[in-house]
């Protein structure tokens, strides 16, 4: 209908402003993306800018000496990298490889309301689509994880959740081996674009199974082909861990897995058992033979995704990448922390602003999807109800998945207005009370996201130039191939700021915010004896190191190493830091100072950030444990 697509188009653009709300802040006195991992992406993007279509997997510069690999599937980056050469060719600057990272957020964000619109109308009805979507439009937290600079894979994720979602309901509606093969071949693609997305393969199976049995399997299959072609494409038989953690194997594997029931299933379901039967040997061949590590991989992957603590298991290190994470490193992360915790109102209360009140009326929505889904024509209402409640455990646990979440606090929001007194408020209006339902106590949502709250400061990226002018890196840290690791002279930063060195310092760092140094970093920063750092620093083989002022995770990072319990003024990091002294230690010098920084109170400067560089000669030293 002309109304519905004139509604999407305007949807299109106020989703568009608001996810552009921090373009101000973001650019002014130089432009700079959102967070750590934006700046991973931005250098594997300028990689893929220099070398198209190939995205580094293997990197030199992560995990200083040895180096490792990169947990990422390589869709988006090759997105931004493909989008930024077709602008500014080959030879494009950093600058405009970080312009585009910056740019296409928004953009992808903003078309996420148009699989949603047609996906409601499609499942609920026309009224609960126009709701949904402009609500969706303004959500704080979709906003916040697809605003300009917010440069990460997030966005992309989500947009292919909504087109999975969207074909998987019609086909439901309407089984085709076409339109499974498209809902699977979406599945695919969101596996190459975050490797969490298994969630998706073992959401979705079963549910087709029942939905569409017949050609169920065909969903599997197609998810398999893509993925594996994808992985295979990327990969060139570089050597990856097998796990859910990280890029690689496990995922297409996993789908195998599960699409062994499902062809089984459809055996027993349809007179047509020559393609089940097919796809059934196919996965079966591509399952069995890695059980022992699928079942490892899963049951790793689980700990991971519910809970905190990964799998305990210290150091969990294979084929250049972790099995598992640190868990101690987890429970610093904001991400990894439940939805709610203590202080539970006020926790309760921000995740409304974020989530909306859809949030609390999500459960109900859950309900009524689940009472009408019972029948057998809207079995595309059970998929709602699937992925609504387990990504609502799922963010109850883990407050990142709120990305995916918004989608369903936007559906339930518009699913229980649009039940109270239906035809006291025409469509249009509708759309406007919920849009206004969201925005009122979302509004110090969106007021943090129009000032960048959290964005790193331009004192520390110019710092970080700085570095790279003070001390050239032999080489263009983008070109392929790479020297091996271990060239180059690296810096130990503090490990949120490993992908600020690499990106814009272009140096390898020894610490960096996929886990990579973790330990050792802790136990550098929390030592009280110079004679352990400079064999840290030696065997790691690094030219500078960075100090800050850590006194708030030094006690965590002491536990770590052994330490707890130390007075932190006798740590490396504060003795060092706050030094008035050039040399501190008898191996090490102050190369530069950040321009920022706060007075003491003797009315004594003291730098918010520090590089040092390593004077001592470094002995040869065997690659560095993690």
């Amino acid at each position: 209908m002309k109304r519905d697509a004139l509604f999407v188009a305007g949807a299109f653009i106020v989703a568009l402003a608001f996810r552009l709300l921090p373009f101000e802040a973001a650019t002014q006195g130089g432009l700079r993306l959102l967070s750590p991992d934006a700046y991973g992406h931005l250098r594997r993007s300028a990689s893929v800018t220099r070398s198209f279509p190939h995205v580094p997997f293997v990197d030199s510069y992560l995990n200083h000496p040895d180096g490792a690999v990169w947990i990422w599937p390589p869709a988006f980056d090759l997105v931004v990298g493909g989008l930024t050469r077709l602008a500014y060719g080959r030879e494009a600057s950093l600058f405009d490889v970080a312009a585009v990272s910056a740019t296409v957020p928004p953009l992808l964000g903003a078309l996420h309301v148009v699989p949603l619109f047609f996906l409601a109308r499609l499942v609920l009805s026309r009224r609960r689509a126009l709701g949904a979507t402009a609500a969706y439009a303004v959500l704080p937290s979709a906003v916040f994880w697809s605003s300009f600079g917010h440069a990460d894979h997030h966005v992309l994720e989500t947009l292919l959740l909504l087109l999975f979602l969207w074909a998987a309901a019609a086909t439901a509606r309407r089984p085709t081996p076409w339109g499974a093969a498209l809902a699977g071949a979406l599945l695919g693609l969101a596996l190459l674009t975050w490797q969490g997305a298994v969630f998706v393969a073992g959401l979705a199976l079963p549910w087709a199974a029942l939905a569409f049995a017949p050609t169920a399997p065909i969903l599997g299959a197609a998810a398999f082909l893509v993925a594996g072609a994808g992985t295979w494409l990327s990969l060139a038989g570089q050597p990856v861990p097998f796990s859910f953690v990280s890029f690689g194997w496990f995922q297409p594997v996993l789908v195998a897995a599960l699409t062994v029931p499902v062809a089984a299933w459809a055996l027993t379901r349809g007179p047509r058992r020559l393609v089940p039967g097919l796809i059934l040997l196919a996965s079966v061949a591509a399952a069995v033979p890695n059980a022992p590590r699928l079942l490892g991989a899963v049951s790793r992957g689980s700990a991971h995704l519910v809970t905190e603590s990964g799998s305990g298991i210290a150091d969990d290190f294979a084929d250049g990448g972790y099995l598992s994470y640190p868990p101690e490193m987890l429970r610093l992360i904001g991400e990894c922390r439940p939805l709610l915790s203590s202080p539970y109102f006020s926790s309760l209360k921000t995740s409304v602003g974020d989530l909306s009140p859809g949030l609390l009326l999500l459960p109900l929505a859950l309900f009524f999807w689940a009472r009408t889904g019972l029948r057998a024509q809207r079995r595309d209402r059970v998929l709602l109800v699937v992925f609504g409640g387990a990504l609502l455990v799922m963010t109850l646990l883990q407050r990142r998945n709120v990305y995916y979440l918004g989608v369903f606090t936007a559906l339930a929001l518009a699913e229980t207005v649009s039940r109270v007194r239906p035809r006291a408020l025409r469509p249009a209006v509708l759309a406007g009370v919920l849009a206004a339902v969201v925005v009122v106590p979302g509004f110090a949502a969106l007021k943090k996201i129009r000032a960048y709250a959290g964005a790193p400061g331009s004192d520390l990226l110019d710092l970080m130039s700085r570095l790279r002018l003070l001390d050239p890196p032999p080489v263009d840290p983008a070109i392929s191939p790479e020297l091996p690791p271990g060239t180059i002279p690296g810096v130990m930063p503090p490990w949120s700021m490993g992908h600020f060195v690499t990106a814009l310092a272009e140096r390898p760092a020894a610490a960096d915010p996929n886990a990579y140094g973790w330990r050792r970093h802790c136990r550098l920063y929390t030592t009280p004896d110079d004679a352990e750092a400079l064999q840290i620093l030696t065997a790691a083989r690094c030219r500078y190191v960075i100090t800050a002022d850590l006194r708030s995770v030094l006690p965590a990072y002491a536990a770590v190493a052994g330490r707890g319990g130390i007075p932190l003024a006798a740590t490396f990091s504060e003795r060092i830091h706050r030094s008035t002294s050039r040399n501190p230690a008898p191996f090490l010098t102050l190369a530069l100072d950040s321009r920022t920084g706060s007075r003491s109170a003797e009315g004594r400067f003291q730098p918010q950030y520090r590089i040092w560089r390593v004077t001592a000669s470094p002995a040869a030293a065997a690659p560095s444990s993690r």
